[in-house]
């Protein structure tokens, strides 16, 4: 008697999470250096006699905060940098992480859902209040997150034991 073997069907291999991750925080990187690169072409360039009315009435106006007075432009245009720059450290500090640590990624943990959950969030106040351009890069990210906490595996990360 012969016994024939069929091979077993093979599962296809899922597609990687990591390169849409990579994308997402690439996204970051452009959002925030796209958004100091306009800073600084908008400081170097000319004011339209529109520009130095707002930025006037925005000097005139003022805040005391913990003892420091501030004027309303000095205020916006001071948490309009910081935050570029804290977008471009939350990208390079997501492709630092996936690079050294791929599994954080590779697996369904808050790692990949935080910065799905920020891009949303941010998308969601680009939609109301900004311009084009936020739009569509917070709109990429989202999407691109997104696809990688689809690809990432429901299991958990082994933890090894002390």
């Amino acid at each position: 008697m012969s016994a024939t073997v069929t091979p077993v069907l093979e599962r296809k291999p899922q597609p990687k999470p990591l390169r849409p991750f990579r994308v997402g925080a690439g996204g970051f990187l452009l959002l925030g250096t796209g958004h100091l690169a306009l800073a600084a072409a908008t400081a170097l360039g000319d004011p339209t006699p529109q520009q130095q009315a707002s930025s006037a009435a925005m000097r005139e106006s003022s805040m005391t905060l913990l003892g420091l007075e501030r004027s309303t432009l000095d205020i916006v245009q001071g948490m309009s940098l910081v935050m570029a720059l804290f977008v471009i450290a939350c990208g390079l500090l997501a492709l630092t992480a996936v690079r050294h640590a791929p599994e954080l990624v590779e697996q369904r943990t808050a790692f990949g859902w935080i910065p799905l959950v920020a891009s949303l969030v941010g998308l969601a106040i680009s939609v109301l209040l900004l311009p084009m351009p936020p739009i569509v890069v917070l709109a990429v990210t989202s999407c691109a997150f997104a696809l990688s906490l689809r690809r990432a595996s429901g299991r958990s990360p082994v933890v090894a034991s002390v």
